[in-house]
Parts: C-alpha cells; structure tokens; sequence
C-alpha cells in the first residue's frame, strides 16, 4: 500500500470518555493463515481508565565518531484497565479458570486465553476513536480491600494485560475515528460484532 501523505493543519476533538469494552476469544492464529475469534462478548459498564504503554527499544549504530543510523522497535504494549467492578464469571473467561455455582477456581494448570480486546474513546465534538487490540493475554489481577470507614471509598479492580503481534499477519492494533478523511459508518456499526 502507497503512503499517503495528509493534509495540513488537520484537527482532532479531545477526548473526555472511554467506554464499551467488549472481548473476543482467538480461536486460532497460525502463520501465514487467517486468525480466527469467537463472538464477542460485551462487559458492561466496566471501564472506567485505560492505560497503554508500548514496550520500546532502541538502538544507534556510530562509526567516525558519530550515530549515523538509528533503529527502534516496539516488542509488545502493556495496557492496563481501571474498572468498576468484574462479575466472577468474567474473570474466570479472562484468566481460563473454572467458574461454577458461583464458585471460581484457579489451577495450577489453567491456561489464560488470547484475546482481541476493543473499546471507543468519545470526544467532546462527538466524535469517536475506536481501538481493537488483535492478540491480549490478561494477567492475574492484584487484590487490594480496605474497610469501611466514616466517607464511602470504592475499591475497584485493575486488570494488566499484554499485547503482541498476530503470528498471520504481524498486526497488533487497528484504531479508526470518525474525523479521519474516508471514514464509513460501517466502520462504527460493525466494530464490536466480529474482529
């Protein structure tokens, strides 16, 4: 695909929401196939923050004396999600535990799966920016209680999770926003049906 250089002096709302995390199981991912999900699933109202750090390395290259070449690389993206509160049997399905009877267990032997992880940024214009991370491990949440005291303080759980590049076809991530030149409405209606 040719690059494409954009026009001066674009502009973008600011972002004041995120909202609408949905999860959706990969089923396969092989070199050079076709990855393959489950249907998505719909959290709720749980997000409340996310946080997405690349996990950079770079490097220079000197000869006479100076850096005459530079090279960076992104290996992976630690992101990690504030939210409200997490039904059991949602962290089961996350974290590849059993969840019975309104009982979860952790083995020793449990598998956490791979996911596509997708959300919306809304912007104060209207506008939105969604995201979908193609290939997400959750890790183990920490668990942190407090009591009750005289002013109500809520205690609300904190998911880390990785991401890496699909094996099919390297992806990572995609973002689409509805201020982009060339955005369709399809874009925003299908995003959480299918990966």
């Amino acid at each position: 695909m040719a690059e494409v250089k954009p026009t001066s002096r674009l502009v973008s709302g600011q972002f004041i929401n995120i909202q609408r995390l949905h999860v959706a199981k990969l089923l396969s991912d092989e070199a050079g196939g076709t990855a393959s999900y489950d249907t998505p699933v719909d959290l709720g109202k749980v997000l409340r923050s996310i946080d997405i750090k690349p996990s950079n390395s770079s490097a220079d290259l000197y000869a006479d004396g100076q850096s005459i070449d530079t090279a960076t690389n992104t290996a992976s993206y630690e992101l990690t999600f504030d939210t409200a509160a997490l039904p059991l049997e949602y962290v089961a399905y996350l974290l590849g535990h059993k969840c019975e009877n309104g009982v979860m267990v952790a083995n020793k032997d449990d598998v956490a799966p791979y996911f596509a992880v997708m959300f919306q940024s809304d912007k104060r214009n209207g506008s939105r920016r969604y995201t979908k991370f193609f290939k997400v491990m959750f890790q183990e949440p920490s668990v942190k209680g407090s009591t009750k005291e005289a002013n109500i303080s809520y205690q609300t759980p904190t998911l880390t999770a990785k991401a890496i590049y699909r094996l099919s076809d390297g992806n990572s991530y995609t973002y689409a926003d509805t201020e982009s030149s060339g955005f369709e409405a399809e874009t925003a209606t299908n995003w959480y049906t299918s990966v």
